[in-house]
């Protein structure tokens, strides 16, 4: 965050933390919601396949979300090199 911000620390914090907390709420939001079961579950057997498929499924979901957020943030870094390296012409 400090090269996409250009060294200014006290807003790369900022920002880095609205990061997390919306990463946060978004995946307890959607964890929360997909923990409800609409099926009738008769054995335990049952109950163990329903939460295993929610609990593997949201896993994914967490991978693809840490993939997506480091990807922004790998790409906010490179653009940030880019315009520092271009020369400014007056005009």
């Amino acid at each position: 965050m400090l090269d996409i911000f250009k060294g200014k620390e006290e807003i790369a914090l900022a920002t880095n933390r609205l990061f997390e907390i919306g990463f946060y709420l978004i995946n307890i939001g959607w964890g929360l919601m997909i923990m409800t079961i609409y099926a009738t579950v008769n054995t335990h057997q049952e109950l163990i396949e329903i939460l295993s498929k929610k609990l593997g499924g949201f896993s994914m979901y967490l991978g693809v979300m840490l993939f997506l957020n480091l990807l922004l943030f790998f790409r906010g870094r490179r653009k940030s090199k880019m315009t520092k390296h271009t020369p400014l012409t007056k005009g």
